[in-house]
């Protein structure tokens, strides 16, 4: 009886230990070990094997952290452990009962040349109220372009008086000018013998004068522009002979000598069309250089002509007439220095050579008796090439879109005279006038940028 409850009593054993075991495979720990049957283990070893089979969860390694839920505590009065993933841990901020927007940079300056970034302190400033650190110049203004194509764009290519963009200009122009070759008869207060006296010669009338251009500024410091100079001027003088004295002519040739009365007559018509290309580069703070190359036609005409009367011969309307005219094209090359003095005043000088070539026109006439008789009716026409020099200086005053010009200006065509003359007893000995044609000029421009 009591072996059959023994074998009872070990096969109930058994059965627990299969399922304890299983029990701990699927709670992944390790099954319990049991004693030797019959043998009685005491409850600190059991305890103790319990805590080597599987440590308190305080001392488990494990990347997450323990959260105590209120009012919930384990059978054994131990508080209820619940595993936080620590992905989800890793915000710490403290909860606040509203969200607060992150703060809004400030957007980053637009004008060119904002070193101090003056929109730092403003988050939606109107483009209008901007304004530029260099000109203070508001960008809504009458002088936002003049900012940003005068101001800024010389800080490129120098502080130049055109804007950028289509602009023409108009010149107002006083000439006087000149030329040698021009006489016409010699007054001497000695009749016979010795000639005491003047050469007398013509003298053109200062005239008004204009030139009008058209260009376009490129931003870069490039500008291409058309001009167009017109001039014209005469001149006129009578003399008689001088009591006691006497008057000789200068044009005529080999016919009369003295003469009792002298009328000379000259005009001067030029038209000049430029057309320019030029490139304005920065030298200093407030220097500029402009260089220009490009082409010029010229069409010159003088004309000059003299009638004698009286005299020892008996002069009757002896006219005598000796144009000179020109036409001509060639290239030419200039620059021009501009010096800032401020924003809206400098000073420049400048300067221009050409070289022309051309076809010159001449004619010699001599008549008397009002036409009647022929004494000289030659012609000559020829190529030259034909130097030219121009220089000027003079002030700049810039406002807005537009700027102001003042200067002194002069000009020289050299040998633009050179025409017949006949100053020997030999019809087949002819000989020349030779002379340079300048322009001595105050000149008024007005410039208009679109």
């Amino acid at each position: 009886m009591f072996n059959l409850h023994g074998e009872k009593f070990r096969v109930g054993l058994a059965i627990a230990a299969f399922f304890g075991s299983t029990f701990s495979v699927f709670a992944e720990i390790e099954p319990l070990i049991m004693p030797a049957p019959f043998e009685a283990v005491p409850a600190e070893k059991v305890k103790s094997a319990v805590e080597q089979i599987k440590p308190p969860v305080e001392q488990v390694k494990s990347p997450v952290e323990q959260v105590k839920l209120k009012d919930s505590e384990t059978t054994d009065g131990k508080p209820f452990v619940l595993p936080i993933p620590s992905d989800l841990l890793k915000n710490k901020s403290k909860p606040t009962d509203e969200l607060v927007p992150p703060p809004i940079a400030p957007p980053i300056s637009i004008i060119p040349g904002d070193k101090d970034n003056v929109l730092k302190n403003s988050i939606a400033k109107p483009v209008s109220e901007i304004k530029t650190v260099e000109t203070g110049v508001t960008a809504g203004s009458i002088e936002s372009k003049d900012a940003t194509s005068e101001y800024l764009e010389s800080e490129r290519n120098g502080k130049s008086y055109k804007l950028e963009g289509l602009f023409m200009t108009g010149e107002y122009l006083l000439v006087k000018p000149r030329r040698d070759a021009f006489d016409f008869a010699i007054t001497s207060s000695d009749r016979l013998g010795v000639i005491n006296g003047n050469l007398n010669s013509l003298d053109w009338e200062t005239r008004s004068a204009f030139r009008v251009g058209l260009g376009y500024q490129f931003a870069d410091g490039w500008d291409a522009s058309v001009n167009y100079f017109y001039l014209h001027s005469d001149a006129s003088s009578s003399l008689a002979a001088p009591n006691g004295g006497a008057l000789y002519a200068t044009l005529t040739n080999n016919t009369f000598d003295d003469v009792s009365t002298a009328s000379a007559l000259g005009n001067l018509d030029m038209n000049v069309i430029d057309i320019d290309v030029g490139r304005t580069y920065r030298a200093a703070d407030n220097l500029n250089f402009r260089f220009t190359g490009g082409g010029r036609v010229t069409w010159i005409e003088q004309q000059f002509s003299a009638i004698y009367n009286g005299g020892t011969l008996g002069a009757v309307n002896d006219f005598v007439s000796s144009p000179v005219n020109f036409t001509g094209a060639g290239l030419t090359a200039g620059g021009e220095g501009t010096y800032a003095l401020n924003k809206h005043f400098g000073l420049y000088a400048r300067g221009k050579v050409a070289l022309l070539s051309g076809t010159f026109n001449n004619n010699l006439t001599e008549t008397n008796g009002n036409g009647a008789t022929t004494f000289y009716n030659i012609s000559n026409k020829y190529h030259e090439v034909v130097p030219v020099l121009e220089t000027g200086v003079g002030a700049v005053l810039t406002k807005d879109h537009m700027h102001f010009k003042v200067g002194y200006e002069l000009y020289n065509y050299f040998n633009m005279v050179d025409s017949l003359d006949f100053q020997s007893l030999s019809f087949g000995k002819a000989s020349r006038r030779l002379s340079d044609l300048s322009l001595e000029a105050l000149s008024i421009q007005f410039g208009l940028t679109f």
